[in-house]
């Protein structure tokens, strides 16, 4: 391996967790010229990941060793694989994705979402009709028919609702199509600027492994925000005076081979990281289709984080960042705005 190619190898890991021979071996399988972290090949693809990339953010009910509980993904042009870390977090994210449906047309989860394979350490969803493409994986069989029994168990009342994805796994409901006439309807503004922005969404988790292998974070929530543009918001909880602090993030971001067409707008905070002060980061694209709204806190981790669990979180905090260029104070200047 020449170190060109071992560079880009151990770069593509830092955003997506792979091992180095998995990132070589991925890199080797994409066509001459190709994006080394390729982007999704179709529309419903990506506006599939963007809807699993809010998912991940909205719904935490639980703490984990990775930030959304995604120890790595494996990005490829038609399909993505996410390595879960557990049990309990494959239940959650089975609850908020599959769909399910109570009343008033509003349909709980990712209408036309089904599993439709299921192999000795991952499953696989599509949405009925397209040609997306999700696989689950990091758990062994048993486990993740654990996971679907512990999410009926735990979270959903069997009287009143109607799980869509078994109910009928070869066709969309009535209540699915219902609820995609109201809501998803490609005339609408809302959804169109949802569309456009959908790469974003996608872009990032793709890259998600960034969160963990470039800064102190530790736990990651966030939601879908509105205006003109598709709008995220992550809130990005890192470790105090321990590891490289959260403007690597956005360095790694906005690196030109591996980072998205993002360029920051605005930067607050204090720029001494050691200090412990809150930061945002607001970065956006030329066209003006999304915007990506960072918002950093060093604080202490809340009372139900097992102790155990905080020692494994600090013992897979990274030692080094991902470039001092884009340190806060040159990130603040590039803004012309200073600590805010």
């Amino acid at each position: 391996m020449s170190t060109m190619q071992q560079d880009a190898s151990l770069l593509r890991c830092r955003y997506t967790g792979e091992s180095v021979q998995q990132a070589r071996r991925a890199i080797d399988l994409l066509e001459p010229g190709a994006a080394l972290v390729p982007p999704a090949a179709s529309g419903a693809q990506q506006y599939l990941e963007a809807r699993v990339l809010v998912s991940l953010l909205e719904f935490r009910n639980c703490y984990t060793r990775y930030p959304l509980g995604i120890a790595a993904v494996y990005p490829e042009p038609d399909g993505i694989a996410l390595r879960v870390e557990s049990e309990e977090r494959a239940a959650e994210i089975l609850l908020n994705l599959l769909p399910t449906y109570v009343s008033d047309d509003e349909v709980h989860g990712v209408p036309g979402l089904r599993i439709t394979q299921r192999d000795r350490t991952a499953v696989e969803l599509r949405v009925l009709g397209t040609h997306t493409r999700l696989r689950l994986t990091g758990l062994p069989a048993t486990l993740w028919r654990n996971a679907v029994a512990r999410m009926i168990d735990r979270w959903i009342d069997p009287d009143p609702t109607l799980l869509c994805w078994q109910s009928s796994s070869s066709a969309w409901t009535d209540a699915e199509r219902a609820h995609h006439a109201r809501w998803e309807d490609v005339n609408d503004e809302f959804t169109q600027v949802q569309k456009r922005g959908a790469w974003l969404g996608s872009g990032l988790l793709r890259r998600v492994a960034l969160l963990h292998t470039v800064s102190n974070t530790f736990f990651v929530d966030g939601y879908h925000g509105g205006g003109d543009g598709a709008r995220l918001v992550l809130r990005s909880s890192h470790v105090r005076g321990q590891g490289p602090g959260p403007h690597n993030i956005v360095a790694a971001l906005v690196h030109p081979t591996f980072g998205l067409p993002l360029h920051l707008k605005r930067f607050r905070g204090d720029t001494d990281e050691s200090w412990g002060g809150d930061q945002q980061f607001v970065l956006g694209d030329q066209d003006k289709t999304a915007i990506l709204d960072i918002r950093a806190e060093a604080k202490r981790p809340g009372s139900r984080l097992d102790p155990e669990l905080w020692q494994a979180i600090l013992r897979r905090l990274p030692e080094s960042g991902f470039t001092e260029i884009l340190s806060p104070v040159v990130l603040a200047g590039l803004c012309g705005l200073g600590a805010a």
